[in-house]
């Protein structure tokens, strides 16, 4: 899919504005499933690794699979929804350890999480995706660690009641 047709689908690509800095795209997630819908004939092998990009009438999703790259046109209007999921997280810090400390002291547990010095003080499950459009129904998943980050790109995207968010205490 070359630039003018992604250009025709979903409109310009979102600048960068350095003034107020904002995400333009997501990293990384792996495509764990992929349903067409009415006939559609745009098809992800599962297991792509996928990114999104923010266009003015929508969004580019990009994927790679061996070296396959593809490319798919999201428009705006078409989505039903976007669902962030966060996977379940378990905060038990040993007493006495940084971590503790840091949480004792009212750090974030989101700071305090780089302090740990065993692996079970903090743990958190895998973040996942769900994009329903008129065309498809995809799933994705990615490590719960950056789910934050991909929280502010989804809602810079301005989708309003399109964007559901579910958090796992």
């Amino acid at each position: 899919m070359n630039s003018r047709t992604i250009e025709k689908n979903i409109g310009e690509s979102t600048k960068i504005d350095w003034k107020n800095p904002k995400a333009i795209g997501s990293s990384s997630f792996y495509l764990k499933s992929f349903k067409a819908k009415n006939n559609s004939t745009e098809f992800i092998k599962e297991n792509s690794k996928c990114s999104f990009e923010k266009y003015s009438n929508g969004i580019l999703l990009r994927s790679n699979l061996s070296n396959e790259i593809s490319a798919l046109t999201i428009k705006e209007s078409e989505i039903e929804y976007i669902k962030l999921i966060r996977g379940k997280e378990s905060v038990e810090p040993l007493t006495l350890s940084p971590m503790w400390i840091m949480l004792k002291l009212g750090a974030s547990k989101l700071v305090a999480r780089y302090f740990r010095i065993a692996l079970g003080e903090y743990s958190i499950g895998e973040m996942k995706l769900k994009i329903e459009t008129e065309n498809q129904i995809m799933e994705f998943t990615q490590n719960g660690y950056i789910f934050e980050r991909q929280l502010s790109f989804f809602k810079n995207l301005n989708y309003g009641e399109k964007l559901i968010i579910e958090m796992n205490e």
